[in-house]
């Protein structure tokens, strides 16, 4: 395992499969490719832009006025004029609106309020650093928003509707499930722990609420323990999910289809009543 000091998108161009990647695999071993290639429409990137701003606020202060731009010629950016503007910036560049920017500093200062926040923000020596190595024989990637070698932290930062989700205990509802943050933790955990050369049994998750509650923008940090992911069954998804990886690259065959779920309500004969 290597710890790397590289961009965003020196990461991006790593020979190794990501945390995201990985999940894409389970989906569907077709949708790794499609990511690889599909087009990105930069006119629905608004969401993509605001987290990367807070994480280079957040987590690499010195390079956010370099690379964070502000449009004030437009409210959104469906409109032509954005779009030229758009054309004429580099790759490395996040752009935000004005109107996006307004709401951005405040999520900024109230994460730093927080001394729970803060206090992991200041004692993670590494911010936005790449690690690079092997789990079960396959070439993996991490980029930890933040971690300490010295305490054996490793955590993200997110962004989120509301933090009443995370709280919530319907697996439906949680990001822990819904958005595969607990696949996250489990894949990073593991090869944090192959890098550290020691137990890593605790990832943490620094969130910003973009929604206003009584006039603040609430934040939270949360934690998972390896023994609740591995109740929960992450990390056996990370090992399923990296051996299908390692078939379809030794195959080179990545053609799948997907199946409809269970549906509950049927029998065995696929015949169901309906009551008036």
């Amino acid at each position: 395992m290597k710890l790397l000091k590289i961009s965003n998108e020196e990461y991006r161009t790593i020979d190794a499969i990501s945390n995201g990647e990985l999940q894409q695999i389970a989906h569907n071993p077709a949708d790794y490719i499609w990511n690889k290639n599909a087009p990105v429409d930069t006119t629905r990137t608004a969401e993509f832009d605001f987290g990367t701003a807070l994480h280079t606020a957040l987590l690499e202060p010195d390079l956010f006025n370099s690379q964070v731009v502000i449009y004030d010629q437009t409210k959104t950016r469906e409109t032509v004029k954005f779009q030229q503007f758009m054309q004429n910036q580099s790759k490395e560049s996040i752009v935000l609106l004005e109107s996006e920017y307004d709401k951005f500093r405040f999520t900024v200062d109230s994460a730093l309020a927080h001394p729970t926040f803060k206090a992991y923000v200041d004692k993670c020596e590494h911010r936005e650093t790449s690690i690079v190595g092997e789990l079960a024989g396959v070439k993996v990637k991490i980029r930890p928003d933040l971690h300490s070698d010295n305490l054996g932290i490793i955590g993200d930062l997110k962004s989120t509707a509301s933090l009443d989700d995370w709280r919530e205990s319907a697996r439906w509802k949680n990001p822990l499930f819904k958005l595969g943050y607990g696949h996250t933790a489990a894949f990073y955990m593991d090869v944090y722990e192959e890098y550290l050369g020691r137990p890593v049994n605790e990832y943490t998750f620094l969130v910003c609420q973009k929604a206003i509650n009584c006039g603040r923008y609430p934040v939270a940090v949360i934690t998972v323990t390896r023994d609740e992911l591995e109740m929960y069954g992450f990390f056996e998804q990370v090992y399923v999910n990296l051996e299908a990886y390692k078939e379809c690259l030794e195959s080179g065959d990545w053609l799948s289809v997907e199946r409809f779920p269970v549906f509950p309500g049927f029998d065995g004969d696929l015949q169901v009543s309906f009551e008036e």
